[in-house]
């Protein structure tokens, strides 16, 4: 059973938030109200690592609560819980890839810009259609890099803003707030996010999956921003590829190549999804 707002607040002494009021939300869960929004991060920690007294996952959350908390439980949860799709499942990472190819010569200033000197206009006049695909084009870079280090190396400019929790955004303002569960993948379901609007169990069943595989956790929910950990990192090369199709599935509104997050993923121990109307 989740724990009462003495039990946390006994459990965080000693930490970031030792000493905040901790106090009851409609629905089971509890807040921490006014944590520095510039130290999301440890006031985060400070709560993940008190879980196993607590029974409770923290998410950073906006001081304007996201989602209708009234119906909040562990039951409910749990309930939730059940229905996530099933690993396999399309609903996963339903990724849209725009089916029009365009002239190779549109592409010929951006990969002049990221690959100044490179010859990736004749290299892509031998190996690629005439128009092509986005998707293969962005396959095809991916290519060159996990062929030719040396090239991988001379893009790591463009790479590093995508690296660790460079991307993540910074609120003026932010609450913590503590959910009757120990399970990270339920609070999408809980606080919503617009990427997950029309299924939002669908997200969280990609969560869930990227919990195993990966050790990503749940850090804050801006509504239309989720910032995780990680644990482990995925190899260069294919792994890699993989899962920055996955998390572009989710963030929409990343504005990044897929080469590029394939080349930032095995350095990064956090991840920003971010998809916007």
């Amino acid at each position: 059973m989740a724990s009462t707002p003495d039990v946390v607040a006994t459990a965080l002494h000693g930490t970031v938030l030792a000493g905040m009021p901790v106090r009851d939300v409609d629905g089971g869960a509890l807040l921490i109200e006014g944590i520095d929004p510039n130290r999301v991060l440890d006031c985060w920690q400070a709560a993940r690592d008190a879980l196993p007294r607590t029974g409770r996952w923290p998410v950073a959350v906006w001081p304007e609560l996201p989602g209708d908390l009234g119906a909040l439980s562990s039951t409910w949860l749990d309930a939730v819980s059940l229905a996530l799709p099933a690993v396999g499942d399309e609903r996963r990472f339903p990724r849209y890839v725009h089916p029009v190819p365009s002239a190779q010569s549109a592409w010929h200033e951006l990969l002049e810009h990221y690959f100044p000197g490179a010859g990736f206009r004749a290299a892509m006049a031998r190996d690629l259609p005439d128009p092509v695909l986005d998707d293969d084009v962005d396959r095809w870079v991916f290519e060159q890099l996990q062929g030719d280090p040396a090239l991988a190396a001379s893009v790591d400019e463009a790479v590093e803003p995508w690296v660790g929790t460079r991307p993540w955004f910074t609120p003026d303002r932010a609450d913590l707030l503590l959910l009757p569960t120990t399970s990270p993948w339920l609070a999408v379901p809980a606080l919503g996010y617009f990427g997950a609007e029309s299924d939002p169990n669908a997200l969280a069943a990609a969560l869930h999956q990227w919990h195993d595989v990966w050790g990503a956790e749940l850090v804050a929910a801006w509504g239309t921003m989720l910032q995780l950990v990680v644990r482990r990192r995925p190899r260069q090369g294919e792994e890699a590829w993989e899962l920055a199709g996955q998390l572009l599935a989710w963030g929409g509104s990343l504005q990044v190549h897929r080469w590029q997050l394939a080349q930032a993923l095995p350095r990064s121990d956090a991840w920003f999804l971010h998809d916007r109307p």
